[in-house]
C-alpha cells in the first residue's frame, strides 16, 4: 500500500499531529546528536514520549531544519485528543548544543496555544502551520492566513518573523542562552492525506504510522 492510499482515508479517532521543527541558521554548527527534545499538553498529566523516546532528524532537503518524530514516524508524532477538546496547550523544550553561539548552550521554550476547528476530517496537524503554500489553505483573496506560517522554533529572538505575532523573549542566564517563544495556532479539522509534510517526506515509516490510525 503506498503513502497516497493510506492518506485518502481519515483517523479513526480524534487525532493531534504533532511535528516539532527547529530551525537553525548555518553558522550554529549544530548537530542532531547535540539536541534534544521534550513535549508537554494541557489535557495530559505526563509529557508526550513516543515508545522509544523523541528522535531528532533532518527529513528535508534544507540541512537546516531539525524534526522531533520517533522510530516509528521520524516526521512528527500522532496522538490520540480527547473528544471534544476544543484546544489546549502544547510546549515544545529544545535543549541545543551550540559551539558557535555564545555561551554554547540554550534551551528554546516554545508554547502554542492550540484550538481546533471544524474541518472535514479528525487530524488536526501542525504541519499546516508550517507549510502553508503547499498545505491546500493558502488563497489569493486570504495572503495572511489564520493559521499563520513558519511556525519554527528558533535560537534566537532575531529569527522570528514578525508576521507571526509570536511573544518572543530572550534572556541569557546562569551560562545559558534561554528563549520563549508564545504563540496562538488554530488548526483546522483534515483528513491523513492534508499532513503534507508526512505524506511528502514521511517513506515507509509514514506508511506504518498512518496504517495505525486509519
Amino acid at each position: 500500500m503506498t503513502t497516497n492510499n493510506v492518506v485518502a482515508l481519515d483517523a479513526r479517532r480524534c487525532t493531534l499531529h504533532l511535528l516539532p521543527v527547529l530551525q537553525i541558521d548555518p553558522f550554529d554548527q549544530v548537530l542532531a546528536q547535540n539536541i534534544t527534545l521534550s513535549v508537554t499538553a494541557s489535557w495530559r498529566e505526563v509529557p508526550i514520549v513516543p515508545e522509544n523516546g523523541w528522535r531528532v532528524v533532518q527529513p528535508y532537503p534544507n540541512p537546516l531544519y531539525f524534526v522531533g518524530g520517533s522510530d516509528e514516524c521520524r516526521l512528527g508524532h500522532f496522538v490520540e485528543l480527547p473528544e471534544g477538546l476544543k484546544g489546549g496547550d502544547v510546549v515544545f523544550r529544545w535543549t541545543v548544543e551550540a559551539a558557535g553561539m555564545a555561551p554554547g548552550r540554550i534551551e528554546v521554550t516554545h508554547q502554542f496555544d492550540l484550538t481546533f476547528d471544524a474541518g472535514p476530517g479528525r487530524t488536526w496537524s501542525m504541519d499546516i502551520g508550517n507549510w502553508w503554500q503547499q498545505s491546500g489553505y493558502a488563497a489569493d483573496t486570504h495572503s495572511t492566513p489564520e493559521i499563520g506560517r513558519n511556525r519554527f522554533s528558533r535560537l534566537t529572538q532575531r529569527g522570528i518573523s514578525p508576521t507571526r505575532r509570536a511573544h518572543v523573549v530572550e534572556v541569557l542566564r546562569g551560562g545559558w542562552r534561554l528563549v520563549t517563544i508564545h504563540e496562538s495556532l488554530a488548526l483546522p479539522a483534515v483528513t491523513l492525506g492534508d499532513c503534507w509534510t508526512v505524506a511528502t517526506y514521511g517513506g515507509e515509516s509514514a506508511v506504518k504510522s498512518l496504517e495505525a490510525l486509519r
